[in-house]
């Protein structure tokens, strides 16, 4: 028989727990996260909401894109517009200044609305974060509001901000920005961009969206605890209903 013996040192029950080094948070880490394992994005948007930093990286962009899409969208609008009862009491000459004012924006009033365009997408993300939150609260999830903010703004990151970057060449070459989309409205080639069905496509079926959603339901799921089945209508639910305002 043979008989083992110890290291013959008294076990310490409260001696701390070997050292782990602190998992990186960067933003450009989280960033990476979006692509790679939104599951491990969700985590650290739990522990530390930080909900402005993808708030900022929506501003940033949203205020470039919308400078140099302008010279594009604003006779665009106005030719969209053209046949509505309003713009039909409209006299030609003054249709046509207003089409010249359109092409030739003046750097000043530029720059004034791409701000105000940056600021009113970040505000809209806001309120999506608050409304959403509290359809998750409403469902059972253990919501607080800031890492709601957090995981909503996450969502719109691919929305707001990966997707203009991806369309802004192609509205770049088609110099149209009602006719680009990024989803199942692409494939319904010749119909009429501004008609009901189109509209509808692009809405509902923007590639961006629904990966924007996807994150946002892993979120719930992870931060809040939440079943799939009850993450997944307190998002698409809410997101439907605000989405067929607009459209309608």
């Amino acid at each position: 028989m043979t008989e083992e013996y110890g290291t013959g040192l008294p076990e310490n029950p409260d001696s701390p727990e070997p050292f782990a080094p602190a998992e990186p948070d960067g933003f450009f880490v989280r960033l990476a996260d979006m692509f790679r394992s939104p599951s491990a994005l969700m985590g650290k948007v739990g522990r530390n909401p930080r909900w402005w930093a993808p708030g900022l990286l929506i501003f940033v962009i949203m205020i470039g894109f919308t400078w140099l899409i302008m010279p594009i969208s604003a006779p665009e609008q106005l030719e969209v517009s053209r046949n509505s009862k309003l713009m039909q009491m409209l006299p030609e000459e003054e249709f046509q200044r207003q089409y010249e004012e359109a092409l030739n924006i003046p750097p000043t009033t530029r720059v004034i609305q791409s701000v105000g365009a940056g600021f009113m997408t970040w505000i809209m993300v806001l309120v999506f974060g608050f409304v959403l939150g509290f359809f998750a609260r409403m469902s059972g999830g253990q919501v607080k509001f800031k890492q709601a903010l957090a995981i909503c703004s996450w969502g719109a990151v691919p929305v707001f901000a990966i997707g203009s970057l991806v369309k802004l060449p192609l509205i770049m070459q088609t110099e149209s920005v009602f006719s680009v989309s990024i989803g199942l409205a692409a494939l319904a080639r010749g119909m009429e961009p501004m008609s009901p069905a189109y509209q509808a496509l692009a809405t509902y079926g923007d590639f961006f969206t629904w990966w924007g959603l996807f994150l946002v339901i892993v979120g719930f799921q992870r931060v809040f605890g939440m079943g799939r089945g009850p993450a997944a209508l307190s998002v698409i639910m809410p997101w439907a209903l605000m989405s067929a305002i607009p459209l309608g």
